[in-house]
């Protein structure tokens, strides 16, 4: 494991010198095990359940740009957070997500500013990243063009573990694909 965050932490430099721009978080830099479920997806995106305030400070130091909370300001102090994020000069975005309400609308939102690459680097959050992972698998599949089988276990390594979200996502999947066919 440490050689691979060592490879991945080279070539990240190597990328961002050779593009020319700010260097992202170093992934041999990440010790972030004190959020549930952290989980970094690439150079530029991470997921995980809450972060702490003194997460988000250290993830501003590592080069974070924006981040993405998919809980209901109802779960937790809400408030603190996004004062944080503006402390930080962090692009800040909230969709709030009810497990028990989903919304088309809100994936929308949510593919929408995870496509924007001025939004990278970003990490993207709700409670334990079961919300994160559904919604990352619809990304995956519509927008990275993934099969759902390799979405899916991506997904479940994020943190997805209800079944009513992935049938969900699959259903929200399904449903746009055909919308898109129809075109």
């Amino acid at each position: 494991m440490k050689k691979i965050a060592s490879v991945l932490a080279i070539a990240t430099i190597l990328a961002a010198g050779a593009a020319a721009q700010t260097a992202s978080p170093s992934t041999a830099q990440d010790n972030f095990s004190n959020i549930r479920n952290f989980f970094r997806v690439n150079e530029q995106i991470c997921t995980g359940g809450q972060p702490s305030m003194e997460n988000l400070q250290k993830m501003k130091e590592q080069g974070l740009c924006s981040v993405v909370n998919l809980r209901l300001a109802s779960e937790y102090n809400f408030d603190e957070e996004a004062a944080m994020a503006k402390k930080l000069y962090l692009r800040y975005f909230h969709i709030p997500v009810n497990k028990n309400n989903l919304k088309d609308e809100q994936v929308e939102e949510f593919l929408k500013v995870t496509s924007d690459p001025q939004n990278r680097p970003i990490f993207i959050h709700c409670t334990a990243a079961n919300r994160v992972g559904a919604f990352w698998m619809i990304r995956r599949v519509l927008l990275d063009n993934w099969k759902v089988e390799d979405a899916e276990a991506e997904a479940r390594k994020i943190g997805m573990h209800e079944e009513k979200l992935r049938d969900w996502a699959l259903d929200y999947i399904k449903r746009r694909q055909n919308t898109d066919e129809k075109k």
